[in-house]
C-alpha cells in the first residue's frame, strides 16, 4: 500500500472578497499542477456547515492525510477546523491554513486578478510542501499507576493529601518534620494565625488515619528523574546512610514562603521594635503586651505594597489577640491611607469593642521612627503628628525562601530572581500550555494566608487527579505537536535543558551510559526553540519540524522572481500584524510573501539557508516586538540566528542585508507596512544573486555550515535562557562573543567548503587547485587544510613532492 502523502487543497471563494479579487480558475489550476496535491476544491465558504460536509466527504472519498484550506485568518479558523476534522482522522499539524484574502486578495490593488492568483498559488504550494514534508508522529497513550508524590513541606501538603483520599487517589507526603514540629513552626509563616491551627490539625489527623497516603520522612530531595507516569525522586536520608528512593507517577510541589525581618531603616532591633512572626512568637511563649502597642503596616514603604493586605489581617489578628488576653494592653494598627481596612462590618464592630485603633498616615511623607513615637502627617494636614508606642511591630518581609527555590530548581518550576514562583508564564494559547509534572500549591507561589494556602491545596490536588481519571479512563494521550528527542543522535550536553521555558525536559540514561535528555510530552508547549538550537539536531518538533520549515522555504523560494522575497510571520506579531493590514484599509508590498510559524524562534539557521539556496534574493523575519515576546524569548533566539546567517553571508561575499529581522506589533499594521516597504525595496535596490556554480557552492556551503555541530553549540550557548531579562541584543552581549563566534564560523565555512570541493573533484587535489576552485587566498587554504588533516577530517598524501589532499 502507498505510503505517499495524499494533501488535498480547499480554496475558499469567501463570497466576493476572494473571488472578487483573483482569478480562481487560474488559482486552481496552478494548485492542481503541484505534484504533491491529491485533491484540490473551490467552495464558497469551507467554514460553514455545508463546506465542513464537503470537506469530510472529499477527505473520506480521495483518503486525504492532510489538508490546506486557503481562505481567511487562521486565527480566526483554524481551532474550528481542528475541532471538526477530528472524526475525519486529521490531528493538529495535518491541517494547514493560508490567509488568501487578507495578505493576498484585498491588500494588492496594483495587482490583476490574475497576478494574484499567482501569488496565492506560491504560498499554497509552501504550504502543500511543509504538509507533504511531514512525517506523522502518532499521539500515544500515557498510563498513570504509581502514587502521587507530595514534595517541599508546605502546609499545603496536608491538604492535598486529604484531597486526594477523597478522591481515591494514593499518595506520599515527603515530609522533614513531624506533625507537632509542623503546627509548632506554623506561625513563623502564618503570623496571627493561630485561630486556624485547629482545623489544620484536624486535616493531619484525616490525613494519618487514611489508608490512601503514605507519610515518610526525607532530608533535602537530591535528583528528580523520569516523566509523567513514571518518576523517580532521590532525598537525603535524615538518619544518615542511602538516600531515600520514591516512585511516583506525578508530582505535586507544596511551597511555604518565608518572612524575614526588615532592615535597619525601619527601627528593626529585635527588642523593641521587632516584626508580626516575632511579636507571635512573644505572645504565645513569653506572655500578654502591655503598654501601647503599635503595629505599622509598612509594606507600602518597603516596596511591596501588594502585600499590605496580609500584614494588616495578621495585624488585626495578632492585635486582637494581645487585647482579649490582656487589659493593660492598648493596640494601634498604622496604615498608609491609600491601603484599605481589610475588614467585614462584624470585625469592625469588634475592633471598636475591644478599642483597637486604626490609624492612617499620608503616604506622601514616610513616618519617621523615633524613640517610643513614630511622628507622621495625615492627608491635606500639614501638621506633624505623634503616634506614641511602647513596642512597634512591623510587617514581615516575604521571601520565597532558599529551600523552595532549591525544590523548584529541581521540578523545573519557574523562578525569577527576587520574584515568586508563578512571577513567570509564556503568554501562549490555552492549548499550548502544558500540565506541569508538578503542579504549585502554597505562598512560595504568591504570599497568601493559612486558608488560602490550604484552598491552593485542594485544588491542586483536583488538578492533579483529573489528569489521572483521565488516564484511568484510558484518554490521557501525548500532544500531536511535541518536542522529540533522538537519543541516538543526542550527547547529552544540555543545552536543550537550559533553553527550555516550560521544563519539560528530563534526564535519562542514554545508550552506553551517557546521560541523554528525553521530553516530557505533558509538559511540553510544543513552542519549539529549543528543537532550533539543539547543536546536533536530535531533537526536533513532531508534526511541525525543521525538515518541513525548509520544505516550505525551499518551495516558495523557487518560485519567486528577483525582487520578491521569503518573509516567516509568528502568530502574534508578523503573522498577525499582516492579517490585520486589510482589516484597517490598508495595503501592502506584494512583493512579500509570508510563512505562518507559530514563533520566530523555531525558525533554524538552516531553514533560512534553505530559502536562499533554492532562489530567494531576500529573507526575512517578523518578530514580536523586544521584551513581548509571547514565548519569552523566541524572538531573541531568532535575532541571534539572522546575525549568524549575516556572518556566513558576508563571508560568502553576498550582502548582509539580504536578511533581516523585524518586529511587529499587531495593533500597528501602518508600522508593519512600512516595514515590509523598506525592506522589499531594500532587496530590489540589489542585483539577484546570480545562480553561478560559483554561487551555488558558496549557497549550499551557507546552508552546511547551519548544520555544523560545533557552530551550532557555540550559538546555543549564547542564547537567551527563560530567567534571563535583558534581551539578547543588548551590548553587554555583543563584542566578546561576537568577535569569538565570527573566527568559529569562517573557519567552518571555509572547511566545508574544502571538505564540499574534494568530494565534487573525486581525487587528490593540491593547495593552489582548490584556491583556484574556491577563489580563496592561497596562505589561508593551506592553513585550513593542514589543520584538517591534523584533525583526520581530510587525508594528506603526497605525489610528486606536492601535498595533495582527499576525503
Amino acid at each position: 500500500m502507498s505510503t505517499a502523502p495524499k494533501v488535498g487543497v480547499f480554496l475558499c471563494e469567501c463570497g466576493d472578497k476572494i473571488k472578487g479579487n483573483v482569478d480562481m480558475g487560474l488559482l486552481a489550476q496552478k494548485v492542481v499542477e503541484t505534484p504533491d496535491v491529491a485533491f484540490c476544491k473551490t467552495m464558497p465558504y469551507p467554514c460553514l456547515k455545508p463546506g465542513i460536509a464537503g470537506i469530510k466527504k472529499a477527505i473520506a472519498d480521495a483518503g486525504l492525510d492532510r489538508i490546506v484550506i486557503a481562505g481567511c485568518s487562521r486565527r480566526l479558523m483554524m481551532k474550528k477546523f481542528e475541532n471538526e476534522m477530528k472524526d475525519s482522522g486529521l490531528d493538529v499539524g495535518q491541517i494547514a491554513m493560508v490567509n488568501l484574502r487578507d495578505h493576498v486578495a484585498l491588500v494588492h490593488p496594483g495587482l490583476e486578478p490574475a497576478q494574484r492568483a499567482e501569488k496565492g498559488a506560491r504560498l499554497v504550494k509552501s504550504s502543500v510542501a511543509d504538509l507533504a514534508a511531514m512525517v506523522p508522529g502518532l499521539r500515544f497513550q500515557i498510563s498513570i499507576e504509581k502514587p502521587v508524590l507530595i514534595m517541599g513541606d508546605g502546609i499545603a501538603t496536608y491538604a492535598a493529601a486529604q484531597q486526594f483520599a477523597r478522591h481515591g487517589v494514593e499518595s506520599i507526603m515527603a515530609l522533614s518534620l513531624d506533625d507537632e514540629e509542623e503546627i509548632r513552626l506554623l506561625h513563623e509563616k502564618y503570623p496571627g494565625e493561630r485561630q486556624n491551627f485547629g482545623r489544620v490539625r484536624n486535616i493531619m489527623k484525616a490525613v494519618e488515619e487514611s489508608p490512601l497516603v503514605q507519610r515518610i520522612t526525607v532530608g533535602d530531595p537530591i535528583a528528580k528523574n523520569g516523566k509523567t507516569g513514571n518518576y523517580s525522586v532521590s532525598f537525603e536520608n535524615p538518619e544518615g546512610g542511602a538516600p531515600i528512593a520514591v516512585e511516583a507517577g506525578l508530582i505535586m510541589a507544596c511551597l511555604d514562603g518565608e518572612m524575614e525581618s526588615p532592615g535597619p531603616e525601619f527601627g528593626h532591633n529585635g527588642d523593641s521594635v521587632i516584626c508580626q512572626s516575632e511579636a507571635d512568637e512573644h505572645l504565645w511563649t513569653v506572655g500578654p503586651y502591655k503598654g501601647n502597642v503599635v503595629f505599622w503596616i509598612n509594606d507600602v514603604e518597603a516596596g511591596t505594597p501588594e502585600f499590605a493586605h496580609l500584614s494588616m489581617r495578621g495585624a488585626w489578628s495578632l492585635g486582637r489577640a494581645m487585647v482579649e488576653r490582656s487589659d493593660k494592653c492598648n493596640v494601634t494598627i498604622f496604615h498608609n491611607q491609600d491601603t484599605p481596612l481589610p475588614l467585614s462590618a462584624e470585625e469592625r464592630r469588634i475592633s471598636r469593642k475591644l478599642g483597637i485603633q486604626w490609624v492612617a498616615y499620608d503616604g506622601k511623607i514616610c513616618p519617621t521612627v523615633q524613640a517610643r513615637n513614630l511622628t507622621y502627617l495625615v492627608k491635606d494636614d500639614g501638621l506633624e503628628r505623634e503616634l506614641p508606642w511602647d513596642q512597634l511591630i512591623l510587617s514581615p518581609v516575604r521571601v520565597v525562601g532558599r529551600h523552595a527555590i532549591d525544590v523548584a530548581s529541581l521540578l523545573n518550576l519557574d523562578h525569577k530572581e527576587g520574584r515568586f514562583l508563578r512571577a513567570y508564564h509564556a503568554q501562549v494559547r490555552p492549548e499550548n500550555v502544558g500540565r506541569k509534572e508538578a503542579i504549585l500549591a502554597g505562598s512560595a507561589a504568591y504570599p497568601c494566608d493559612l486558608s488560602q494556602a490550604l484552598a491552593q491545596g485542594r485544588r491542586a490536588a483536583i488538578k492533579v487527579a483529573e489528569t489521572i481519571d483521565l488516564s484511568k479512563d484510558g484518554k490521557l494521550f501525548s500532544p500531536a505537536i511535541v518536542s522529540v528527542i533522538d537519543l541516538e543522535k543526542c550527547i547529552g550536553c544540555g543545552q536543550c535543558e537550559e533553553l527550555c521555558e516550560c521544563g519539560a525536559i528530563q534526564v535519562v540514561e542514554g545508550i552506553g551510559g551517557a546521560f541523554g535528555r528525553a521530553v516530557d510530552p505533558l509538559i511540553c508547549t510544543g513552542g519549539g526553540t529549543g528543537a532550533a538550537a539543539c547543536p546536533e539536531q536530535a531533537m526536533y518538533l513532531q508534526n511541525a519540524s525543521t525538515i518541513q520549515r525548509e520544505a516550505a522555504a525551499g518551495a516558495l523560494a523557487k518560485e519567486l522572481a528577483p525582487g520578491e522575497v521569503v518573509a516567516f510571520g509568528c502568530t502574534w506579531g508578523g503573522y498577525a500584524a499582516a492579517d490585520n493590514v486589510a482589516k484597517s484599509g490598508l495595503t501592502m508590498d506584494p512583493r512579500l510573501h509570508m510563512i505562518y510559524v507559530p514563533c520566530v524562534g523555531q525558525i533554524d539557521a538552516t531553514v533560512m539557508a534553505k530559502a536562499l539556496l533554492d532562489g530567494a534574493n531576500g529573507v526575512i523575519l517578523f518578530g514580536c516586538v523586544p521584551e513581548e515576546c509571547h514565548h519569552s524569548f523566541g524572538v531573541d533566539h531568532g535575532w541571534s540566528r539572522v546575525n549568524m546567517l549575516k556572518k556566513l553571508l558576508a563571508l560568502a561575499g553576498f550582502d548582509r542585508k539580504r536578511i533581516a529581522l523585524a518586529h511587529a506589533d499587531f495593533n500597528n499594521p501602518e508600522g508593519f507596512v512600512k516595514t515590509v516597504a523598506g525592506y522589499t525595496e531594500i532587496i530590489a535596490g540589489m542585483d539577484p544573486i546570480e545562480r553561478t556554480p560559483q554561487n551555488l557552492e558558496k549557497l549550499h556551503a551557507i546552508y552546511d555550515t547551519a548544520k555544523n555541530s560545533r557552530v551550532r553549540l557555540l550559538l546555543s550557548a549564547a542564547l537567551r535562557r527563560p530567567w534571563e531579562s535583558v534581551y539578547r541584543g543588548a551590548q553587554r552581549h555583543a563584542l566578546e562573543y561576537d568577535q569569538e563566534f565570527a573566527g568559529v564560523l569562517a573557519e567552518e565555512f571555509a572547511q566545508t567548503r574544502l571538505t564540499r570541493a574534494l568530494k565534487a573533484q573525486g581525487e587528490p587535489q593540491t593547495i593552489k587547485d582548490l584556491a583556484v576552485h574556491l577563489d580563496a587566498d592561497k596562505d589561508y587554504i593551506a592553513e585550513m587544510l593542514m589543520e584538517m588533516a591534523s584533525e583526520g577530517k581530510v587525508n594528506m598524501i603526497h605525489k610528486q613532492r606536492k601535498a595533495h589532499f582527499m576525503v
